[in-house]
């Protein structure tokens, strides 16, 4: 039997910083598999706490799988029998550094993960969680949904929230019932590269408009719509991907009105909004409800891995949607549904999204020390920086050079819905490094290669 004293947590229940020190205790080693714990009057008496406590503590960390009661025993830490541990298997090689993609700092403790996991092992119908989800969500998290919502400034009823596998399910889900095979949507012609291949593939085209410094311009979506060329406009609001722009309210309420006058419905992907502190315009949502499908997640301010998002429909068309989350597979996974929907209800969700808010500042800092005297765009909150190239690098043949060189970053044809005389940037995101300084040597590699000057890959010919 160890002598194991754990070092409890502050500001959570005596129970739960104990299961959570064992946690700790266990993943550093100093509590190895086959480690027999004190019994729980010892523990208790060195605590000072009750029995009680240290009895539910150890229930819990049996609940988790840290150890094994066995009667007459005592409890012992499980040891590495059964289902092998868990590997990080990634696609790209250890020396490579992902600044593709747009995901939120790793700043989620171990301490969060598990007590969310715990949270679900508690549930006394946890295995329901394994079955189908009902298509628009179960009640509790369209509850979830509706709540999350108000933080965007919306209000809206839990019948008229849909919960989906991350944003770009809900862009799937959504679209088929407002655009018919073979129409086209209107889209900022620098965009989500996702978006053109995803309608593609549901026989839907799409028309790139003009964009300026504050998105979209209202004459060259007024000309599209007027033509009758779409009847649906794709729009990212704040902080705009890739180019991080933000549309002030005066040119929200231009657009609305064009939307009116020719019955535009408009879907808007507000993903990274809870990124900017600053006070921000009305959503699209709030200017006109009755047209509007607002789409968000939490993969952005939260975690990527959980794939879960919100659709916020006009009054009394969410119904519309259940049968396309049934074919397009977009319905929510029980499981991490639930898991998010304990850290909205506790305090974890907004001490999360503050340590995301805070690291980013941090990140976006050190990405502008490092391109100071370059011409970017990374406006408060952003994620990611759109760089301009010097013109004797294109950005695709940029993109494979930085590649080799151990940085994996976004060519901004990408990024282009139609044809575009600007293609000379790239997109450089901040989330995937394990630290700010991980970060800087990555754009330490991007700013050095950026000065040099491409190689011929040509024989001249006489």
């Amino acid at each position: 039997m160890t002598i194991w004293t754990p070092t409890l947590m502050q500001g959570k229940p005596i129970y739960l910083a104990i299961a959570d020190a064992m946690a700790d205790d266990i993943r550093m080693g100093t509590l190895q598999p086959g480690t027999k714990l004190p019994p729980h009057r010892d523990l208790a008496w060195r605590l000072k706490v009750t029995v009680g406590t240290v009895t539910r503590a150890y229930k819990e960390a049996e609940i988790r799988g840290l150890l094994a009661g066995q009667v007459g025993r005592g409890s012992y830490v499980r040891g590495g029998s059964g289902a092998a541990a868990i590997q990080r298997s990634d696609a790209r090689p250890p020396d490579l550094v992902d600044l593709s993609h747009s995901i939120p700092p790793p700043v989620i403790t171990t301490a969060e993960f598990d007590a969310a996991l715990a949270h679900v092992m508690r549930e006394p119908e946890r295995l329901s969680l394994l079955d189908y989800t009902p298509p628009e969500g179960y009640a509790r998290h369209r509850q979830m949904g509706a709540k999350w919502l108000t933080r965007c400034g919306i209000i809206a009823s839990d019948a008229d929230v849909v919960v989906c596998a991350g944003a770009h399910m809900g862009i799937i889900a959504t679209m088929p019932d407002i655009v018919e095979s073979g129409e086209a949507i209107m889209a900022e012609n620098l965009n989500y590269p996702s978006l053109k291949p995803s309608m593609k593939s549901l026989g839907i085209g799409t028309i790139g408009l003009e964009i300026d410094e504050q998105g979209l311009l209202p004459s060259a979506f007024e000309q599209t719509a007027r033509n009758g060329d779409s009847r649906v406009l794709y729009v990212v609001p704040t902080l705009q991907n890739p180019t991080t722009s933000t549309m002030p309210r005066e040119r929200r309420e231009a657009i609305v009105e064009i939307a009116r006058h020719y019955n535009i419905t408009i879907v808007e992907d507000d993903i990274f909004r809870l990124l900017d502190e600053r006070v921000q315009p009305p959503c699209f949502y709030n200017l006109a409800p009755e047209r509007t499908f607002y789409i968000t997640s939490l993969s952005k301010t939260l975690a990527p891995g959980l794939r879960v998002g919100f659709i916020a429909t006009p009054p009394g068309r969410a119904r519309m949607l259940r049968v396309n989350q049934q074919v397009a597979n977009g319905r929510a996974v029980g499981m991490t549904a639930e898991m998010a929907r304990y850290w909205l209800e506790t305090d974890i969700a907004d001490g999360v999204i503050g340590r995301v808010i805070n690291e980013l500042k941090l990140r976006r800092q050190v990405f502008l020390e490092v391109f100071k005297g370059h011409t970017v765009r990374c406006e408060q909150g952003a994620p990611f920086a759109w760089v301009s190239l010097p013109h004797h690098w294109r950005p695709i043949r940029f993109a494979v050079t930085a590649k080799q060189r151990g940085v994996h970053i976004s060519p901004g044809p990408s990024f282009a819905i139609g044809a575009r005389a600007e293609e000379q940037n790239i997109r450089i995101c901040f989330g995937q490094p394990a630290t700010a300084e991980d970060l800087r040597t990555a754009l330490e590699k991007v700013h050095t290669l950026m000065a040099e000057v491409p190689s011929d890959d040509f024989s001249p010919v006489a």
